[in-house]
């Protein structure tokens, strides 16, 4: 719409829909050509220090042997648009190649990162960031295909949140029985959970809840494919396997095979970076090998 007598200024008809437009290319152009962040220690102390793992979490086990998650092989569809809240990783030398390597798991370090050995060098791979892409990824497809598979509860779960946060749950209702889940008003600013999506495994009913709510602005003007990619994001995030949380080897070696298949395996849904890369250079230079 002109607005100005020289045609200086013009105005959207809709400018919501014009901004989550753009907003939407941004995102899909930035995690598309996301590198794996190259680390290069400027200064590594020899000197010896003590290292005391943090206390592991036992509400949130990691689950992988759930036969209703699909391999992730095509990158999500049907408007379910990858979701970025977060800022890009800070610039750094990308890698040759802007697909994650084939790699074998050495271990686990700090009950908070995989080690890991590829062809070009040594990765360390964030466990939550990890996790969270990879149910992300499942989650999407899912929704895709109009396949989300619900895992009923053994009893139905009375949640209650406040009041202001019961009206914005209560408007999100479809959206989020169209994503697995089963939720219905039951009584003033309390709602009955009877069912959650199956492939985030074991997660407390009322916690799912209060994360969908979480933050959620009032007079938020996004499309339903965004608020659809915005509650799978957030959801993901307090399902997937936390820092502190001893993993066993199998489980290691999972998690990192099925990031490998994910169409987006270097960050994770909010933009972090899943991984670090040291190259063999580095590490050469590091022990006097190389000037």
């Amino acid at each position: 719409v002109n607005v100005h007598p020289t045609k200086a200024e013009v105005r959207f008809r809709k400018p919501d829909q014009a901004f989550s437009a753009v907003e939407r290319a941004v995102r899909r152009t930035l995690l598309t050509s996301a590198a794996v962040p190259h680390f290069e220690p400027a200064h590594w102390s020899s000197q010896p220090g003590t290292f005391s793992a943090p206390p592991i979490f036992t509400d949130l086990p990691l689950r992988f042997d759930a036969t209703s998650v699909p391999p992730v092989s095509a990158p999500p569809q049907s408007g379910i648009e990858p979701y970025a809240a977060s800022p890009q990783p800070p610039d750094q030398p990308p890698l040759p190649t802007a697909n994650m390597p084939l790699l074998r798991v050495i271990g686990q370090i700090g009950a908070a990162y995989l080690v890991a050995e590829g062809p070009d060098g040594l990765y360390l791979v964030d466990q939550h960031a990890a996790h969270e892409r990879v149910l992300y990824e499942a989650f999407s497809l899912q929704r895709a295909a109009a396949q989300v598979v619900s895992q009923a509860l053994l009893d139905p779960v009375a949640v209650e949140v406040p009041a202001d946060a019961a009206y914005l749950l209560q408007a999100q209702i479809d959206t989020l029985n169209a994503l697995g889940f089963s939720i219905e008003p039951f009584g003033s600013n309390t709602f009955l959970v009877r069912s959650l999506p199956a492939v985030l495994g074991p997660i407390d009913p009322a916690r799912a809840v209060r994360v969908v709510v979480e933050d959620f602005e009032e007079d938020e003007t996004a499309l339903a494919a965004e608020v659809e990619a915005r509650l799978i994001a957030r959801v993901c995030k307090r399902a997937a396997v936390k820092a502190g949380q001893v993993l066993s080897p199998a489980e290691q070696s999972e998690l990192v095979r099925r990031l490998e298949a994910c169409h987006s395996p270097r960050t994770c849904p909010h933009g972090r970076p899943t991984m670090i890369h040291l190259s063999v250079d580095a590490l050469e230079k590091q022990f006097g090998r190389r000037g």
